[in-house]
């Protein structure tokens, strides 16, 4: 029988807030759409998970990431952990098969 394990993202939202930071600091005015790739290709995770943190935050991916406020980059890491997370748990999910009745 298989047991289903929750699987969780390799990183955690603190991470990514301060990988978001760090990208805020050393490139201010490429836009938040491309600091997020850019995220999602260093950290693995979905390329969809940045387009639907931004649409539930209601933030527009064409903004310089240096303007925005610390709370919004926090919001948007802990939005994306979140969306990273229900991913990993749907595939987890999914991958489980039924086990036939004896």
């Amino acid at each position: 029988m298989k047991v289903l394990k929750a699987r969780v993202p390799a990183y955690d939202a603190d991470e990514l807030l301060a990988a978001l930071s760090e990208r805020q600091f050393i490139r201010p005015h490429s836009s938040i759409g491309v600091a997020l790739a850019e995220l999602a290709t260093r950290y693995s995770f979905c390329d969809l998970i940045p387009g639907r943190a931004l649409a539930w935050l209601e933030l527009d991916g064409s903004v310089a990431i240096g303007r925005l406020r610390r709370s919004e980059l926090s919001q948007l890491s802990r939005c994306i952990h979140r969306f990273w997370r229900q991913t990993l748990h749907r595939q987890s999910a999914s991958d489980v098969s039924p086990v036939p009745a004896v």
